[in-house]
């Protein structure tokens, strides 16, 4: 994928920007196709070099980003030299949708298989058994509770189950 294009990849942005924000992004759109130090980045982003390396740091232990580090024999300092790792971040991305489509899968399975009651008054929900621990009484406020119809979770979640796994059967 060309630079260009994959600069302009909306799950290449997505990647970033959940890993470190929007300047996340703006850091790493800097190192497709060419290494660069922390202060050239800096001075390409417009960015203080702090915040620059704390971004590189955090895209670093999310093996979105590589290094190159080499020695000045003169002063015995090292320089780094930052590239970005295109493959790396899309499998970072998709070992997340694969983590979250497990957890949807777990609450989407929760919600069919649990009977929940709520009060008028915006409480949180809560299971059959507390209800009847309480005497489908709110144990918030005490109001009276009533079942409450998750049909719209469910739907809501078998939606989003099923849009990750076409993109992951995509990616």
């Amino acid at each position: 994928m060309g630079a260009e294009k994959f600069k302009k990849d909306p799950v290449f942005r997505q990647i970033l920007t959940s890993i470190a924000g929007e300047h996340g992004y703006e850091v790493a759109a800097t190192l497709i196709d060419k290494e660069l130090t922390d202060d050239e980045v800096a001075k390409k982003t417009g960015m203080r070099v702090n915040l620059v390396r704390k971004i590189l740091y955090d895209l670093y232990d999310s093996r979105v980003v590589g290094y190159r580090r080499v020695r000045d024999e003169s002063s015995g300092w090292y320089t780094y030299y930052w590239r970005i790792e295109p493959e790396r971040a899309k499998e970072f991305f998709n070992t997340n949708k694969r983590l979250l489509l497990q957890k949807l899968q777990e609450r989407l399975e929760e919600e069919r298989n649990t009977m929940y009651f709520i009060c008028d008054n915006s409480c949180p929900k809560v299971t059959f058994d507390a209800a009847v621990e309480n005497d489908f009484k709110c144990p918030k406020c005490g109001s009276k509770m009533h079942r409450y119809d998750n049909s719209n979770v469910i739907t809501a979640l078998e939606h989003q189950v099923e849009s990750l796994k076409q993109h992951l059967a995509g990616s």
